[in-house]
Parts: structure tokens; C-alpha cells; sequence
């Protein structure tokens, strides 16, 4: 109960969070959603080979390896969760965080580039720590710092423990794989791609998250229209659960807009990141402008939102999501694909879970990777190479439950906090912009 409740409180402090900088930035979610959309494209086509310097990245290539850690396969199991939990209307807090979470994931990104150090060795630091630390107090920024890596510990445990299941499922016969092999696996491809730095993930991100996105949206969007008729049903239905709870067959009562607020919003901020501060880390490795690359991030909130929705509706046409012997899992994605692509549905999950758990758990691991630097002052990498691959291959061989238990608790002490600073630096830095503007007008005066 006790639990519960702190989830509840957390996702409503998120929400007004979200409100609240969405007002403050005039619905900048809105307003620059052209210019996010032209510099995501042009990004996309952009063929020049110009870098930077070795500590920094291309724009879009800082996207790409922040989307990697949002569009994992909790993106596509959340809303699943989500709707078995609090009823299809947890749906609409789904939408909730995707549109009002944009502009909190506009305001981390700007402050965490403009406020990013460089150290000597001109390896930039950056994420939601450098901002907490000039703006509000340095325990503010360790607080972050520690409980945000036991969250990246847990996500990415999860994310092996997801991938090691599917991998080891029945349905592959002879070609499964069995879970500490996965782990193994897992971890050393990880580990190895972290060694090369910011360079080696951003390029190795950038490569996988289009294909991976393009293949999901392209077999959950040919379930949708095939089903398009059922679409004005489940949209009635969404709405109606959220206003009313009702009860299942199996006995349980889900429904009502405290329950679709508390499971939705959550498991909304759990899949996209927005207010979470995560984002921030390797977007503050782009070179861009704050306002730039603030901008663009918000594709991560909003693809992270479109998957989960998307992936909400196709459980609710294939009525997966009552069927009390799949469990909270992969399974259940998995059954509605088999419902609709027969002997190739199995194989179209199994390649969307390969690429999403890789690509996750690598930027899961990065990001951590910041945060046990900030702790130790950039110190001990080497230790922390170590105990990510323990972290990931003890995920491949445990229980699912202790993994997404763990992460839930951690996420309201990671998100709640972070999202009430990120309010208050945005009224604080309104503050010092006014007594600037008014002292370069005195001084033109004088």
C-alpha cells in the first residue's frame, strides 16, 4: 500500500511538473514541433562526417543514442502492464506524458547542455547532476547521481532478463538460448562498446535505433489498419475506463481516472524518460546550442509515446491483455503478433526484443556510467565496467519481478525530486535573465 501510494504521489508531481513547464515555455512541445521535426530529418540525411572532437557528437547521433535507452523493450510491455493494471484508460496518461513530458525533456536538455563542464582531459560532463549542482545544491545533484544509478542498474537488468526469456523460449527449439549465455553474451558486447567511448555508443546507436523503430511501427501499424474499423470502439473504451471502474472477467476491477492516473502516468514516465533527467546525458555530449538540441530531444519523448500507445491499442484489439496465462512480459506482445503474422509473428518480436534490449541496456549503462563518475569523481571506470556486467548477466538469469519492482521504487526517488528542480531552475533562471536584462539597460543608460 505504502508502495502504491508513493507511485501515485510521484506520477502527480510529474504531471503538474509537466504542466507547469509546458506553460513556462508557452507549449514550446507545440510551437517547435516543425523545427524538431525538420532537424530530425535533416539529421537523418545528413551525410557529413564532421564530429567534432573525440568527447563530442553530431546532434542527432546524441538523439539517437538517448532514444536507445527510451525505446527499449519496457516500451513495448509497459502499456500492456499498464492497461491490466489500471484499465485501458491508463492509456491516456500515456498520451498525457508524451505531450506535456516534451517540454520537460526540452528544459533538461537546455540546461544540461548549457551548464555541461569540461574537464582536462576534454571529456565533457554533463546530465542532470552539472545543472543541480549550479543551480541548486550539490547533495541535490549526489542525491540524483546515486539513486539514478541504482535505476540504470535495474533497467538494465530488466532489459537482459526480458531478452534472455524470449531468447530462451521454447518456440526456438533447438536454437534457444540458454539464459547465463545470453548474459554473457549481453554483457560483453556492452561492456565493449562502452569502452570506446561516447564515439563508439552514439555510432552503434545511431545505426540501430532507426531499424529497430521502423520495424515495430511497421508490424504494429499493419495490425492497426487491419483492425481500423475497431479503432472509434477502443478509443470509447480508453475514455470510459478512465471515467469509470469496471470488472473483468477474471474478477479483478480495473478502471477509473486514479487508476489509469497512477499506472499510466508512471508507467508513461517509465518508458519515455521525460522529467527523469536521463535524457540528458548523452544529449549533452551534441554540439549544438541548448535551445537546439533541446528541441530536438523532444523526438525521443514523442516516438517513446507513439510505440507505447500503439502498442497499447494492438493488445486491446487482440484482447491479449485479459488473458491471465501470459503474464507481465514479453509473452504478451509476442501473442498478439503470432494473432496476426501466423508463423512469422514470433520472429518479427524476437528481432524488435534483440535490437531494443542491446540497444537499452547500452544506454542504460552509459548514462549509469555518468552518474558513478559524478559520485567518484571520475574515477574506478573500470570498476564500473565490472559491475555492469555483473549487474546484466545476474538480470538474465533472475526473476523478472525483482528487476521491475526495484526499478519502480527507484524511479519515484529519481523522478519526483528531479522534476520539482527542474521547476524551480526554471523560475530561478527567469530570475537572473530579468536582473541581467535590467542591468544591461542601466548600464546603456548610465
Amino acid at each position: 500500500m505504502f508502495i502504491d501510494s508513493l507511485l501515485f504521489v510521484s506520477a502527480i508531481i510529474i504531471l503538474i511538473a509537466s504542466i507547469v513547464l509546458s506553460v513556462k515555455t508557452r507549449f514550446v512541445q507545440l510551437r517547435m514541433l516543425p523545427y524538431m521535426i525538420k532537424s530530425l530529418f535533416s539529421g537523418l540525411t545528413n551525410k557529413s562526417n564532421q564530429n567534432g572532437d573525440m568527447h563530442t557528437i553530431l546532434p542527432h547521433k546524441a538523439l539517437f543514442t538517448a532514444m536507445s535507452t527510451t525505446l527499449g523493450i519496457s516500451t513495448m510491455i509497459s502499456p500492456v502492464i499498464a492497461i491490466q493494471l489500471g484499465g485501458p484508460g491508463a492509456l491516456i496518461g500515456y498520451l498525457l506524458t508524451t505531450l506535456l513530458g516534451s517540454a520537460a525533456t526540452y528544459t533538461e536538455v537546455n540546461f544540461a547542455v548549457a551548464h555541461r563542464k569540461k574537464l582536462a582531459s576534454g571529456k565533457f560532463m554533463g546530465g542532470p547532476m552539472q545543472y543541480l549542482e549550479d543551480m541548486l545544491s550539490p547533495k541535490m545533484a549526489k542525491w540524483y547521481a546515486f539513486f539514478c544509478l541504482l535505476l540504470m542498474a535495474a533497467w538494465s537488468g530488466a532489459q537482459s532478463n526480458q531478452l534472455a526469456a524470449i531468447l530462451a523460449s521454447d518456440r526456438l527449439g533447438s536454437f534457444s538460448i540458454p539464459l547465463p549465455i545470453t548474459g554473457l553474451l549481453l554483457a560483453t558486447l556492452v561492456i565493449t562498446i562502452l569502452i570506446g567511448g561516447i564515439k563508439r555508443v552514439a555510432e552503434f546507436s545511431s545505426k540501430i535505433v532507426p531499424v529497430m523503430f521502423g520495424i515495430y511501427i511497421s508490424a504494429v501499424c499493419w495490425i492497426l489498419f487491419s483492425n481500423i474499423e475497431k479503432i472509434p470502439d477502443l478509443i470509447s473504451l480508453v475514455v470510459q475506463s478512465a471515467l469509470s471502474p469496471y470488472q473483468l472477467a477474471t474478477g479483478s476491477v480495473v478502471g477509473g481516472l486514479t487508476s489509469a492516473l497512477r499506472w499510466g502516468t508512471f508507467k508513461g514516465i517509465h518508458s519515455n524518460e521525460a522529467a527523469l533527467g536521463t535524457q540528458t546525458i548523452p544529449n549533452s555530449m551534441a554540439m549544438a546550442d541548448p535551445v537546439q538540441q533541446g528541441v530536438l530531444a523532444m523526438a525521443s519523448t514523442y516516438t517513446a509515446g507513439i510505440v507505447a500507445i500503439l502498442s497499447g491499442f494492438t493488445a486491446l484489439i487482440s484482447n491479449t491483455w485479459q488473458d491471465p496465462h501470459l503474464g507481465l512480459g514479453i509473452n504478451m506482445v509476442a501473442a498478439t503478433f503470432e494473432i496476426y503474422f501466423a508463423n512469422i509473428g514470433f520472429p518479427i518480436i524476437l528481432i524488435c526484443a534483440l535490437l531494443f534490449g542491446i540497444g537499452t541496456a547500452l544506454g542504460n549503462s552509459y548514462n549509469g556510467g555518468h552518474c558513478f563518475e559524478y559520485l567518484t569523481k571520475n574515477r574506478y571506470s573500470t570498476l564500473y565496467f565490472i559491475l555492469s556486467a555483473v549487474i546484466i548477466f545476474i538480470g538474465a538469469i533472475s526473476d523478472v519481478s525483482l528487476f521491475w519492482g526495484w526499478s519502480d521504487v527507484v524511479l519515484a526517488l529519481v523522478a519526483a525530486p528531479h522534476a520539482c528542480a527542474l521547476v524551480l531552475i526554471s523560475y530561478k533562471k527567469s530570475r537572473i535573465q530579468a536582473a541581467e536584462q535590467l542591468e544591461n539597460a542601466l548600464l546603456q543608460t548610465s
